[in-house]
């Protein structure tokens, strides 16, 4: 198939390949990585089971895991580290890391992942950073951002022409107003600052934790190929990581292309738990937290 392999629901593909396999095929996989991401559609419920279902066989291996959230800024990691040690309740960590306000949406889709790792204390990493930093890129470009606001972050490798193309896309359903030429370019620098972000904490997490495997609970759109986290950490030599994404199956089956991932997943969630289209925002590009 020109377009790509076909998905249907309850397959792993290998892209690349075409080839199917199997969950323990995925986890000897992961086995030979130091990073492994795991990718989401934020408001899709099976997309969350998925990954915690990809988690428990990871964790069945024995070898000892860390998990990211892209969910999750800097700032609240004192946050995370009391929760994975079990010294706070559910309430008390959605209300320290300001769920509500800083990430949004519902925190269910999430807390059984949260749990696992509490469960087994498991390290938590946040990922991310503070919005406004990413809002400053948004406006001005990573030039326009104070060294000291910078967070210790190097400016991020450019991006390539097909991830240039699927942000422009993406700019596109955020703009409902004229533009100048150079709000483009300042929406994609301000994605991939998130990017680079993510890498560089998924590389100190890492560094900390030398025998773990450091999986990244993080938005498809930074997992997948060509471009996103992968790329980052490939700019500064850091390990390749393997990049594994759910993809929703429209019957009888979907394509899938090659190189947007190591191997995908496909899923058909129930119509009750489809999440509603997202409206177009009409709002400036510096909201591209859902990408």
């Amino acid at each position: 198939m020109a377009a790509g392999v076909c998905l249907r629901p309850g397959d792993w593909i290998e892209p690349d390949s075409r080839a199917a396999v199997g969950l323990q095929h995925v986890v000897a996989r992961a086995a030979r990585h130091r990073i492994v991401l795991l990718g989401e559609r934020h408001d899709w419920p099976d997309h969350h089971r998925w990954q915690l279902h990809v988690l428990a066989a990871l964790a069945a291996t024995g070898r000892p895991l860390v998990l990211g959230f892209e969910a999750f800024p800097r700032p609240v990691q004192p946050v995370l580290d009391a929760w994975s040690r079990g010294e706070i309740e559910t309430a008390a960590l959605l209300a320290r890391a300001d769920w509500t306000r800083i990430w949004g949406g519902d925190p269910d889709l999430y807390l059984p992942l949260l749990h696992f790792a509490r469960m087994h204390r498991v390290p938590i990493v946040a990922l991310n950073v503070p919005r406004s930093l990413v809002r400053t890129v948004s406006r001005g470009g990573w030039a326009s951002v104070p060294a000291a606001q910078r967070l210790g972050l190097a400016a991020p490798a450019p991006a390539g022409p097909a991830q240039r193309a699927r942000l422009a896309a993406a700019y596109e359903s955020h703009r409902c107003a004229p533009a100048p030429p150079e709000a483009l370019d300042h929406f994609v620098e301000a994605h991939l600052v998130w990017d680079r972000a993510m890498a560089s904490a998924l590389t100190a997490a890492t560094e900390a934790h030398p025998d773990a495997l450091v999986v990244g609970i993080v938005g498809e759109g930074h997992a997948e190929r060509p471009g996103g986290i992968a790329h980052q950490l490939a700019s500064v030599g850091a390990p390749a990581p393997l990049v594994l994404l759910p993809r929703d199956v429209t019957p009888p089956c979907t394509p899938v292309p090659a190189g947007v991932a190591d191997v995908v997943f496909g899923v058909m969630p129930l119509p009750s738990e489809r999440p509603p289209p997202h409206p177009s925002p009409c709002q400036a590009p510096a909201s591209i937290q859902r990408l």
